[in-house]
């Protein structure tokens, strides 16, 4: 039975390796289909073996290893966009007029100053005489203009013309790629229309489409109260898991106090609820009829919540690895925790691998995880009698344990670390059941239309209590640790760090104090890995549409040649990955040495017949009138380069011209910022 007790977090260790390798190795069809086939016919073979022997060997587990790493690998391959017949990537992926797409819109995204977006699922191309059945998403961006209605919403069947277009990359190093984070979500593709070139020509009836609906009615219902704008906001992300109407500042102050997982409903949420839904069931322990009973109303309630929140995936996945440990729970066995978080993580896997990359999928699982492991451990550090006291440290405990799993991404992805973390979550925490609890029940009353005037002064003065203290926690900016370069590399050794912890606090002896020391050794050659592969200088030309821009690092300094004022949110990923800790502002130079290249930069028409001048890089900016030609044949530079800061109508004149004269041209609002190697 011993070998048993994790029998899930092996099967969950095969599985994520065999996506792994399907996600970043490309196989022909032909070979997959041919090992799936012989890995199943051994594992069959082995099956029978195995059956037939009093002592059974090792062959029987090895080719289980491999089935369920098979299975992983053919899942992950087959939920590959390009590895799927049916889907649009295959047909037609370039923009026309005489294509129109048709396809349900299944989720509403956070919009953006210039357009609503959405998520579309594509269901049919549509030419003059035939239609091709199609599947695969789309970021649908519904640009604003005058005829604007705002009636397109999720659940709507839609027709509109087929204009697919890649999704930009960052144009700046190190900056967000929004792409890849859609890719993520399988969206390959995105979509630019306005409203008016949008025909609804139907709503698809489902239960995701009536628990939107729901969510909208109790949101419309919500406003007619007197809740104040950035209440109402918080109030609808805490409770119906709806954040579009969260404003930049308030975001930000949530970040930097160390609480913006609060604002997402995820496994936070859900545990909060679960472990409330509990304690108020507890008088049905008494009997196993009685505890059936508990475990369906749990389920019940959790699910009834989800649709609550109109059913996003982020909440029915939260929900779903909520509902494994519910009736892990109710089983009482000192494993059943953790086998069902990882018979839940499998059971998702399936459904979707690419859950496997996305942050609030590894954050939820990794701090339940934590919790699981550490809270026991640091609760036994110190223990009082006193019962307030008991509860606070019990609530210390459980804040402690899952920053221990999460510190490592949130460092990765975010960059940075709230140094009042800890006290935020010891204040917050306590109250987040109460508000989660007080806030459906307004949420009832509200729709019933019997919400007491009382509780809903009492509810808006709490929100506002919270966002107060949110604002002041993030106003301590010298407890804000921000812009924290932290690698791939420093992560996973660091998750390595803590692994050790785990193996170390089980039995003290040599090889386990060995492998904690061995691994904080990685940890601190991956650090100086990162420091020494740093570039001791390096130039580059960034993209800027309404300025010049030309940085030239030197060691740890980053002089900056700008007429204009520094825009320092460009510069922040930059000089966060290169590790800069001071920028110079220069004034711009006619002819510069970047990474001992010569390069001249033209920002006006003025002569450059210099003796013997024959610049390496031709770099244009300010929309200078030069006869490009001319100045090609007088120079002979080996590149050009114009930045954002120059009219369109220019850029395509000197793009002709350098294709006429065969000479590179880099445009940095297409191709980004260009970066000049160093010569040594």
């Amino acid at each position: 039975m011993k070998n048993l007790q994790f029998i899930f977090l092996r099967l969950c260790m095969y599985l994520v390796a065999g996506m792994l390798l399907a996600f970043y190795t490309e196989a022909d069809i032909k070979i997959v289909f041919t090992g799936f086939g012989i890995i199943l016919l051994l594992s069959i073979l082995a099956y029978i073996r195995a059956r037939n022997q009093l002592f059974p060997d090792s062959l029987f587990g090895i080719t289980c290893f491999l089935m369920i790493f098979s299975l992983g690998f053919c899942t992950a391959y087959f939920n590959k966009p390009e590895n799927q017949t049916g889907h649009y990537i295959k047909y037609f992926s370039q923009p026309t007029d005489s294509l129109m797409i048709s396809g349900i819109i299944t989720e509403e995204l956070k919009p953006t100053k210039f357009s609503r977006r959405f998520i579309l699922e594509t269901r049919e191309l549509i030419s003059p005489g035939k239609s091709i059945a199609i599947t695969g998403k789309v970021l649908l961006n519904i640009l604003a203009d005058s005829t604007q209605n705002k009636t397109t919403r999720p659940g709507h069947i839609i027709l509109s013309r087929w204009k697919p277009e890649e999704i930009k990359k960052p144009l700046n190093p190190f900056q967000f790629n929004y792409g890849k984070y859609l890719k993520q979500l399988k969206i390959e593709r995105e979509i630019q229309i306005k409203d008016s070139g949008i025909k609804i020509i139907g709503e698809k009836d489902d239960i995701s489409t009536q628990a939107w609906h729901s969510r909208e009615r109790i949101i419309s219902g919500l406003k007619k109260h007197n809740f104040g704008a950035d209440e109402l906001a918080v109030f609808q992300a805490l409770i119906l898991g709806q954040r579009r109407e969260i404003s930049d500042e308030l975001y930000k102050n949530y970040a930097a106090a160390g609480a913006i997982h609060i604002l997402a409903i995820s496994g936070l949420h859900i545990g909060i609820l679960l472990l409330m839904l509990n304690w108020l069931l507890k008088p049905l322990d008494r009997s196993r009829k009685t505890r059936l009973l508990k475990i369906i109303l749990i389920l019940l309630l959790l699910w009834s919540f989800a649709f609550l929140t109109g059913l996003s995936a982020s909440v029915v996945r939260a929900v779903c690895m909520f509902s494994f440990i519910a009736v892990g729970m109710q089983i009482k066995r000192k494993t059943s925790s953790l086998n069902s978080i990882f018979l839940s993580l499998f059971f998702l896997l399936l459904i979707n691998p690419y859950y496997l990359f996305q942050v609030g999928f590894q954050l939820s699982y990794l701090a339940v995880l934590s919790i699981i492991i550490f809270q026991p451990i640091i609760y036994k550090l110190w223990t009082t009698k006193i019962q307030p006291v008991d509860y606070f440290w019990k609530l210390t405990s459980v804040s402690l344990a899952a920053q221990i799993g999460v510190v490592p991404l949130s460092l990765y992805y975010f960059h940075q670390f709230p140094g009042m973390l800890l006290l935020t979550n010891l204040i917050i925490l306590p109250f987040l059941g109460i508000i989660l609890g007080m806030g459906i029940l307004v949420i009832i009353l509200s729709v019933l239309g019997i919400l007491p005037g009382i509780m809903e002064e009492i509810f808006s003065i709490i929100l506002k209590g919270l966002n107060v203290f949110i604002e002041f926690i993030a106003g301590i900016e010298s407890l804000v640790f921000s812009n924290i370069h932290f690698s791939l590399l420093q992560c996973l050794s660091l998750f390595l760090v803590i692994l050790s912890l785990v193996i170390l606090s089980k039995k003290v002896d040599f090889y386990r104090i060995s492998f904690f020391l061995i691994s904080i050794l990685i940890f601190q050659l991956a650090s100086y890995y990162e420091k020494w592969q740093l570039p001791y200088s390096e130039s580059i030309v960034f993209h800027s549409s309404r300025s010049s821009m030309i940085g030239n690092k030197i060691e740890q300094s980053l002089h900056i040649y700008s007429r204009d004022f520094l825009q320092e949110n460009l510069l922040k990923d930059y000089s966060r990955e290169r590790n800069i800790d001071r920028i110079i502002k220069k004034k711009p130079e006619d002819i510069l040495e970047l990474s001992g290249k010569l390069c001249l930069v033209a920002d006006t028409s003025s002569n450059y017949e210099i003796h013997n001048f024959k610049p390496e890089i031709l770099i244009l900016t300010g929309s200078p009138k030069v006869n490009l030609e001319r100045l090609i044949d007088q120079l002979q530079p080996k590149q050009i380069v114009a930045d954002g800061n120059n009219f369109r109508s220019y850029i395509e004149l000197w793009r002709k011209t350098s294709e006429n004269t065969k000479i590179p041209f880099h445009h940095t609002g297409e191709k980004g910022a260009y970066i000049i190697e160093n010569k040594n």
